[in-house]
């Protein structure tokens, strides 16, 4: 990577200063609910919902590098509390494309200024990775469009103020008839399921959400008629690192409270580290860590450089996510019996390791990541 300007250095300090000021709020005892809420105010008050919106409209104005290294840093002090937050980012980016001239600034500014949540409508019980087999309806309706279906896995579900869904036409098959609606949470037919109990993932909040009939505006449509596979493709390819970064920041974060507890537990009359069933797989995790930072920025600034960046983008997801899941892994192992819960590094390595196994499937499953390669090579 090449050296951090000043501007760089500045965001990763403020980000670790938000994260020791606000790292209380994991352990709130709220319902999840409230503790998402909670947790994504704080976010917007410290602006990191908005990284990607212009300054003049409200939000930080980042480039894609620069909002990788704020996402690593607060993965790396508050790991498992940025889904929320990058889900608005990629639905942000959704409507800087698919939205044109003054109806876009205005939902950006809205999105900056009052610290929406944005909830992504895309998986349903029978469409996840396929989602050509997406079932959910768009009908044209006098001036507008009525969506009728069920959304399932949509983080940010009971906060947002906003949702963006995928909807195919009638009579309409695979790819062809495929489209995004940017949709107001508080329309009548929209009703929003109970938050799903997953054991990562703590401080976010997701669920189902249900369209019935729900009408909505001609506007509404994001970009073009049946433009929407390709209005997901590239904001899920510029989604990807963004994730990856966040993955870095939390493997980095659980690296660190291996080696730690390596160095300094003793067993045998010596350090854990000193025993080379300890040691030398910490090196290659601590080499497959640097590849997936290496990995995460060259796709950053490749979408920033207006070069190519699928692949890019896949390699790092892929590899970040992996990574990430095995020094988590490797953790629960070192830390032995600790990680039932006796120590805060032991409940940290379990809270990342809960994390980091749905983190393999956020923008895509390992096997998507390796169709998107494969397709590249």
């Amino acid at each position: 990577m090449h050296p951090l300007n000043e501007r760089q250095q500045a965001l990763i300090e403020d980000a670790r200063r938000f994260a020791s000021e606000n790292i209380q709020i994991l352990d709130s005892g709220d319902d999840r609910t409230a503790a998402a809420a909670r947790l994504y105010r704080a976010f917007a008050r410290g602006g990191y919902h908005a990284l990607l919106i212009p300054e003049d409209l409200g939000g930080k104005g980042l480039d894609y590098v620069s909002t990788g290294l704020v996402y690593e840093a607060l993965s790396y002090h508050l790991p498992a509390t940025l889904h929320g937050p990058i889900t608005t980012a990629h639905c942000i980016e959704m409507i800087r494309i698919g939205c044109q001239g003054a109806r876009r600034d205005e939902i950006l500014s809205a999105i900056a200024s009052k610290g929406m949540a944005v909830g992504f409508c895309l998986t349903e019980e029978g469409a996840g990775s396929d989602i050509a087999s997406i079932s959910t309806r768009a009908e044209r309706s006098g001036r507008g469009f009525t969506i009728t279906g069920n959304k399932s896995i949509v983080i940010n579900h009971a906060i947002a103020s906003l949702l963006i869904v995928f909807a195919a036409r009638p009579g309409r098959r695979g790819r062809a008839g495929l489209n995004a609606f940017l949709v107001d949470a508080a329309l009548p037919g929209v009703r929003i399921g109970k938050p799903y109990e997953t054991p990562g993932f703590p401080g976010s909040i997701m669920g189902d959400v249900v369209f019935d009939h729900v009408p909505v505006s001609r506007d509404s449509l994001l970009g073009e008629d049946d433009s929407g596979y390709f209005l997901l493709m590239e904001t899920l390819d510029k989604g990807r690192p963004l994730v990856a970064a966040s993955c870095t920041g939390a493997a980095r974060k659980a690296f660190d409270l291996v080696l730690d507890h390596a160095k300094n537990r003793i067993q045998f009359g010596k350090p854990l580290f000193s025993f080379q069933g300890i040691s030398l797989p910490l090196a290659e995790l601590a080499t497959r860590l640097e590849a997936s930072r290496l990995l995460t920025f060259d796709a950053l600034s490749r979408i920033d450089g207006n070069r190519t960046f699928s692949m890019e983008a896949s390699m790092a997801k892929l590899h970040a996510a992996d990574t990430l899941l095995d020094i988590a892994s490797f953790g629960i192992e070192v830390l032995g019996y600790r990680a039932a819960g006796t120590s805060a590094d032991a409940r940290e390595i379990v809270r990342i390791h809960q994390d980091a196994q749905l983190m393999k499937s956020i923008d895509g499953t390992a096997n998507v990541q390796k169709m998107v390669i494969a397709s590249q090579l």
